[in-house]
């Protein structure tokens, strides 16, 4: 299985290179026909962990994406936690506009404010299909747009889901991940374990064995809008057989401790099942540190694995010849850092960074390949980044700005409302990080300074682990309070929709 991975992930590299050749040939008028979009996502997936930042990951798939398209380094999603991040991405609203601010939170179908991203390619003569997760929230919903639709967990009205189709591989899993507790994120689920499940009866394999035979069938002549969107590598770590064969646990770096006696978080004290995840992992061998991180890298490897199979697909379909290919996740994974934290659930650049790149036959000529956009990126920008591209109008106007352009906000936004009472806002560029704390309202125009319970401040060009909060003082007193102006002041255009 180990030569078999890994024939499969680096000859997936060669996909992108022969794709860019071929579509440099093409006539004006073929190129001139409105192209193909590919969006690719998954689910905790941290901002670093990518072969191209960080030499222990094994991603040929997506390093290769971004050798042939544009990586944006410091993208951020809009909340650090799913059902919040994928409304806010999928609808381009942040969730002061939306009213989605938690994981219990949702949009039941009648009510939602704006059209959502299949919904405008819909519209606009797509043949739109849908293949994962999308995790709209506590109401049930319809499949909001994909005219195909294939759902792995939780189901929609109009979508095939993995337990209706193949309810015993759908059992099995359910059964091996049983001791991982909720979401799979207890200890046992981070420490993870080699699954004994071929990998069509876990939910991402299922789902690629879909998508890949819907590729390999479909006659539709209408452009393609496609999206597949994985669970993993969000816990549990119960990774398919092979994949951790690609790594030696034992020179796997995992995450260093501040010197501290207890958490300081202040934005997100509390959190984060905080007191299950001290007590295990503040004692745990060296040797479990390696194998949970490790785990969680193989997790990463096995959905870039299959993110390039489902894109060989494409290519023999000839559906790569005139493309844009999206991936973005929709948070990242905190993996024990600052104190041993893990998941989400607060503001901090493990959690609230996203990988986010897009590539492609298709991908417009201004923009450089190979190349690295460290201007601000946020998922909201992707709606109107691909209605952009597209030529699609907005059906109501969205913040969100164009990632096509060079010309965008130099700070990106985030939200925390996880602590009853409290709303947590980020202002972020790539040198500094503030981070306050605001009595919460129910609509954010209500926002004033006055309402301000206590903040953070980072320098992170020289405190890149945000161990040093700097809050209040004298040396960063002044660019503090700009930041502190021009999130209030950002705050003043999320008005509820």
């Amino acid at each position: 299985m180990k030569s078999a991975a890994l024939l499969v992930l680096f000859s997936s590299v060669l996909i992108f290179s022969s794709c860019k050749e071929k579509a440099e040939t093409e006539t004006e008028s073929k190129t001139q026909k409105r192209p193909n979009i590919i969006f690719l996502m998954d689910d905790q997936h941290r901002y670093d962990a990518l072969g191209m930042l960080n030499s222990q990951v094994i991603t040929p798939t997506l390093d290769s994406l971004a050798k042939e398209g544009v990586f944006y380094s410091q993208a951020v999603c809009q909340a650090p936690m799913c059902v919040p991040s994928r409304n806010s991405m999928m609808l381009g609203l942040y969730p002061n506009q939306n009213g989605v601010y938690r994981n219990s939170d949702g949009i039941k179908d009648e009510n939602v404010p704006v059209k959502t991203m299949a919904e405008y390619f819909r519209d606009a003569g797509y043949e739109t299909a849908g293949f994962g997760k999308t995790h709209w929230g506590k109401h049930k919903t319809n499949t909001r747009g994909f005219e195909t639709r294939y759902v792995s967990e939780i189901k929609e009205e109009g979508a095939i889901s993995m337990a209706e189709m193949n309810p015993e591989a759908k059992q099995k899993y359910d059964a091996e991940i049983a001791d991982m507790g909720p979401g799979e994120e207890n200890n046992l689920g981070y420490l993870g374990f080699t699954s004994q499940l071929e990998e069509e009866e876990h939910r991402d394999g299922w789902i690629t064995k879909q998508v890949l035979e819907y590729i390999n069938k479909r006659e539709d002549e209408r452009p393609l809008f496609l999206y597949l969107s994985y669970m993993k590598p969000h816990a549990g770590h119960n990774v398919p057989k092979g994949y951790e064969d690609l790594y030696d646990a034992d020179t796997i770096r995992y995450a260093a401790q501040p010197n501290w006696d207890e958490d300081q978080s202040p934005h997100s004290e509390g959190v984060n099942r905080r007191d299950m995840y001290e007590s295990y992992w503040k004692n745990a061998s060296k040797e479990d540190w390696q194998l949970m991180t490790m785990r969680y890298y193989a997790n990463v490897t096995w959905i870039d694995d299959m993110m390039g199979r489902t894109l060989a697909a494409l290519k023999e379909k000839g559906l790569l010849e005139n493309t844009l290919i999206v991936y973005t996740s929709d948070h990242g994974e905190m993996l024990g850092e600052r104190y041993y934290k893990f998941n989400k659930y607060n503001l901090y650049d493990a959690s609230v960074r996203v990988p986010m790149l897009l590539s492609g036959s298709a991908l417009p000529k201004d923009l450089n390949r190979n190349s690295v956009d460290d201007l601000s990126a946020e998922n909201t920008d992707l709606l109107p980044t691909l209605l952009d591209f597209a030529n699609i109008k907005q059906d109501k106007p969205l913040l969100g700005e164009s990632l096509l352009s060079k010309k965008r906000n130099k700070a990106t936004f985030s939200a925390l409302h996880e602590r009853n009472g409290e709303a947590a806002f980020m202002w972020r560029t790539k040198d500094y990080k503030l981070i306050l704390v605001f009595d919460r309202k129910e609509n954010a125009l209500d926002y004033t300074e006055a309402d301000i319970i206590t903040g953070e401040f980072f320098n992170l060009k020289t405190d890149a682990k945000e161990w040093m909060n700097l809050y209040n003082t004298s040396e960063i007193l002044e660019i503090q309070n700009q930041y502190k102006k021009e999130m209030l002041e950002h705050l003043q255009k999320l008005e509820l929709l």
